[in-house]
């Protein structure tokens, strides 16, 4: 799969339009979120996490120490069951009857 920056420099010839590509391609974070690809969403600082790498470090720790927190006592095995299956998941369809 192209990136959002690839497919925008080759349709509009400026990586500029890459949100806007990233929307038509259905890669943005909330349609992830949504396909269940991505567990969580971790909001940037206001003008990106390259303008408070602090903050943003801060919002990471936050987030991974709430991940982690989550598989205390979590049986290894289970989990990693747990996880095949998820990603037996992806792409999964359903065909249709025959007609």
């Amino acid at each position: 799969m192209i990136s959002p920056e690839g497919c925008a420099a080759i349709l509009w010839k400026s990586a500029e339009k890459a949100p806007e590509a990233a929307e038509t391609l259905g890669i943005t974070a909330h349609r992830l979120k949504a396909l269940g690809l991505v567990d969580r969403i971790i909001s940037e600082p206001v003008g990106g996490a390259h303008r408070d790498p602090a903050h943003m470090a801060q919002l990471l720790k936050r987030a991974l120490s709430d991940a982690l927190r989550q598989f205390q006592g979590v049986d290894p095995k289970a989990l990693l069951e747990q996880r095949h299956q998820r990603i037996m998941h992806y792409g999964k369809f359903k065909e249709l009857g025959q007609a």
